[in-house]
């Protein structure tokens, strides 16, 4: 059995599979469950004609500034192509908001998700959504002035500072993609 989700490992969406993994599915089933990390939920999206029966974990947070879509959304959109199997709690790795002092671009990263969190706090004149957390952080490092990421990314330099700190739960949906006929 294959669970989808967004990589790389250091990403939420890695953490949750595993954990639903360990606390639901070993329960259920004695089979080997392996976990599949896809670089952007837009990339695993495109293969779901490949991936029949197996699962997928998403936030119910997910939105895609790509496809114009929130999770509810999208979830509407592929009735056809997933069934909703399960959800459960799971909290996000805390996360930072973090100012590069020494940067004047006026540039913010951070995911799609959490554009709307990043911009109750500062107005940058560019805000550019990564495939995750981790993509916002290693790219806020070439020329961001600010990052909302996951903390454990973060190796803090003399001229970053803190601005705010987030430990939010999330609810995670389980779906298993459907067969698609030929």
């Amino acid at each position: 059995m294959q669970i989808h989700t967004l990589g790389p490992a250091a990403t939420d969406s890695c953490q949750a599979a595993q954990y639903y993994i360990k606390h639901y599915l070993k329960k259920q089933t004695q089979q080997s469950v392996r976990v599949v990390l896809h670089p952007s939920f837009e990339k695993l999206f495109e293969q779901f004609s490949l991936l029949a029966n197996d699962l997928l974990v998403i936030p119910a947070a997910f939105c895609s500034r790509k496809l114009n879509l929130t999770w509810g959304e999208w979830h509407y959109r592929n009735l056809s192509k997933l069934e909703l199997q399960d959800s459960f709690i799971y909290p996000l790795a805390p996360m930072v908001l973090l100012e590069n002092m020494a940067s004047t671009s006026q540039i913010a990263y951070t995911h799609a998700a959490l554009s709307d969190l990043i911009l109750q706090f500062i107005q940058p004149q560019k805000l550019r959504c990564s495939a995750s957390k981790y993509a916002a952080y290693q790219e806020y490092l070439v020329d961001g002035q600010y990052v909302l990421t996951n903390e454990k990314n973060v190796k803090l330099r003399s001229t970053e500072k803190v601005l705010q700190r987030f430990t939010p739960q999330m609810v995670w949906t389980v779906y298993q993609i459907k067969e698609f006929s030929k």
